[in-house]
């Protein structure tokens, strides 16, 4: 029986230490798991950290983390910075935390590295090379693709991707006075995609007359959808629309 309770007790704590975190309560007595934030993303986890400095009633230069930890009841601000200790497990933890931000940084500017290259190799039509790398090959006599794909990785910005959580996104909308057409790249956990779309007409038609040749059922989409898993970006498949 006792056998059975003290298995019972190590499964509720394994099951306990691997649920995600979801603030840093505990931060001060507990020593954080991978599993516990595995599935956060960068910013998730910069604000963790933070907290555990909030907590000691730490007084931050950013406004924005300032004005929310004072939103919190348990914050109470410290007289000077300087005076602040933190025991060794907060130290661990602050530790275990920046270190998972660097390497979510990392993996981020690997991400922008292959998808410079995935450009070069489109620029260049370096057919195999696409094929070997990432997996990606063009529909046979689709010069519309190639196009279409050299446009997108023309217009967005590769050093320009801003994230929000654990979405990325950099994209260009363009009226030339007869269509908007959109070019971009979008970021979501694992899932990268590049598209375009020629998507409605200009703002300066107001009725399809005489006046335009334009036509809403002109409209279309391109998708290239990618995964970018254990450091290596994977072409997933092409969706087109319209």
């Amino acid at each position: 029986m006792k056998l059975i309770y003290a298995l019972f007790l190590s499964f509720f704590w394994t099951t306990v230490s691997a649920q995600t975190l979801k603030d840093c309560s505990i931060c001060a007595t507990k020593p954080i798991a991978q599993a516990q934030i595995a599935n956060l993303s960068l910013d998730e986890i910069r604000l963790l950290s933070n907290e555990i400095y909030a907590r000691k009633g730490y007084q931050f230069e950013s406004q924005r983390f300032q004005e929310y930890f004072e939103r919190q009841n348990w914050y109470r601000p410290a007289k000077d910075n300087k005076s602040i200790v933190y025991n060794e497990v907060e130290k661990r933890n602050i530790n275990f935390l920046q270190e998972r931000i660097k390497q979510l940084k990392a993996e981020r500017l690997a991400l922008v590295a292959q998808l410079k290259t995935f450009k070069v190799l489109v620029n260049a039509h370096q057919i195999a090379e696409l094929k070997a790398q990432f997996g990606f090959v063009f529909e046979p006599d689709n010069k519309e693709e190639h196009k279409l794909l050299k446009g997108v990785l023309a217009k967005v910005n590769l050093d320009d991707i801003n994230y929000y959580r654990e979405k990325g996104l950099h994209k260009v909308t363009i009226d030339n006075g007869f269509v908007n057409q959109l070019f971009g790249l979008s970021v979501e956990a694992n899932q990268v995609h590049l598209f375009y779309n020629y998507m409605s007409h200009s703002e300066i038609i107001k009725d399809f007359d005489e006046f335009t040749d334009y036509r809403s059922e002109d409209e279309f989409m391109y998708n290239w959808q990618f995964e970018y898993r254990n450091g290596k970006l994977k072409f997933v498949r092409l969706v087109v629309a319209g």
